[in-house]
């Protein structure tokens, strides 16, 4: 057998394993006082020394070229980069920067704010409904309020036809002048709360067509949001397959 060939290696094996056998069963009979045990040291201890003569026709260790896997070693570039730094370097070479990830960590609390206004438009969508039955209430209300303006009128005509029967009749006269000038403010007053409700209508609509724009807006976000997070991904995969590398070739 020649030294360093595979015959060679499997020999040496099995003499370290069965010569390690036998010095220990001869210190087992050294330590326990059992006959014959300085024969068994004896034959324990030839046996160590005829091992530790062997193993000196053993080649030394061959360390492979790690420069043929790895050729910045052959260079030493990156040599003294910690993991850091080159993670620094791949996401400068994927144009990945600071601001990108700053913007990212914006655009992740901008969602959150979206999403937490969503219950905000249910909201406003119920108020919006309850402005809707109060204009309608109030439009039913000026109808009435018309209605008795003419009851009102035709009953001053009639007054005015029979003012030639009696004196009396010019207080009646007066009395209705009063109620009709009553009646006049009231319908006035129902006419601008009736303008305000529309005008504050109008805004609630332009408020709910706002939100409903801002949601489609989220869902294009949270939509670029992914794609950027898968982005993520693949590069922590290359990254951690490259240290693996790293940490496979150091041991």
């Amino acid at each position: 057998m020649k030294p360093g060939s595979k015959q060679w290696k499997n020999f040496m094996a099995k003499l370290y394993g069965w010569g390690a056998a036998i010095v220990i069963i001869g210190a087992l009979f050294k330590i326990q006082h059992w006959e014959g045990a300085s024969l068994m040291l004896i034959l324990g201890l030839g046996t160590e020394a005829f091992i530790f003569f062997m193993s000196a026709f053993e080649k030394p260790h061959e360390e492979p070229d790690w420069s043929l896997v790895y050729p910045q070693l052959a260079t030493g570039e990156g040599a003294d980069k910690t993991p850091t730094q080159q993670l620094d370097d791949m996401l400068s070479k994927a144009n990945i920067d600071s601001d990108m990830i700053t913007k990212l960590g914006d655009g992740m609390r901008h969602l959150g704010e979206q999403a937490s206004k969503m219950g905000e438009v249910a909201d406003a969508s119920v108020a919006t409904k309850g402005y809707s039955d109060s204009l309608v209430k109030a439009s039913n209300r000026v109808d009435e309020l018309s209605s008795t303006y003419e009851e009102v009128s035709e009953g001053l005509t009639g007054l005015v036809k029979a003012s030639a029967e009696g004196a009396s009749t010019g207080e009646g006269i007066a009395k209705m002048n009063e109620n009709l000038n009553s009646l006049n403010d009231m319908y006035e007053g129902q006419l601008a709360q009736m303008q305000q409700n529309k005008e504050l209508f109008e805004g609630m609509g332009e408020l709910v067509k706002n939100l409903n724009d801002s949601v489609e807006d989220t869902k294009v976000y949270k939509e670029n949001i992914s794609e950027l997070a898968k982005n993520l991904a693949s590069l922590n995969t290359v990254y951690g397959n490259m240290l693996n590398a790293m940490g496979g070739g150091r041991s």
